[in-house]
């Protein structure tokens, strides 16, 4: 590769550490998603704060009335708080794994009436960058544009968007995420 940039703005990582790299890649995605006119929804993080503020809600109630009452007659109460607050943690538990699983970007363009997903792994001791786009057009838009339904996957070595110190090569990153964003979206010619 050619030599690193020496702009105030770079991000270095450590090269042996596979979560690093791919925190770096993931923070390079969102950026330039969001340069490109996407605004990130937070939709998964709205559901699990929601589930955990209704948990500890429920103990507060608890807290609150066992406080004003002894124990004797408030244990029913705190049996369900409890009972409630391990249901809201396993739910929130369960929506990470089989809703959320590996999405760590969903942005909408309205101008262009579609909702783009990233998800990423890398597994260790493995540096290769596994990427997955998927899109979908905005509910209730008239006439939504048709997209490949199909999950585009990015698969790529860490050494491929990075310098031999741990510089990330944004304009590298950049270009191939372009071009994946480009076929992600194109029209189905049929």
């Amino acid at each position: 590769m050619t030599e690193p940039r020496t702009t105030a703005d770079r991000v270095v990582v450590n090269t042996s550490s596979i979560g690093e790299l791919r925190t770096a890649c993931d923070t390079g995605l969102r950026e330039f998603l969001k340069a490109r006119g996407y605004e990130e929804m937070h939709t998964h993080t709205d559901v699990k704060l929601v589930l955990g503020y209704i948990g500890v809600l429920f103990c507060a109630i608890d807290f609150a009335y066992s406080w004003k009452y002894p124990f004797s007659q408030t244990k029913w109460f705190s049996y369900i708080s409890v009972s409630v607050y391990a249901i809201a943690s396993v739910l929130a538990l369960v929506y990470s794994y089989v809703v959320q699983r590996d999405t760590f970007f969903v942005g909408y363009n309205k101008a262009k009436g579609h909702i783009v997903s990233a998800g990423s792994r890398a597994k260790q001791n493995d540096p290769t960058y596994r990427l997955t786009l998927t899109t979908r057009p905005i509910r209730g838009r008239q006439d939504p544009p048709v997209f490949n339904s199909k999950p585009l996957e990015v698969k790529q070595p860490f050494t491929t968007w990075f310098y031999d110190d741990g510089e990330f090569a944004a304009d590298k990153f950049n270009a191939d995420i372009a071009s994946a964003i480009d076929a992600l979206l194109t029209k189905k010619s049929e």
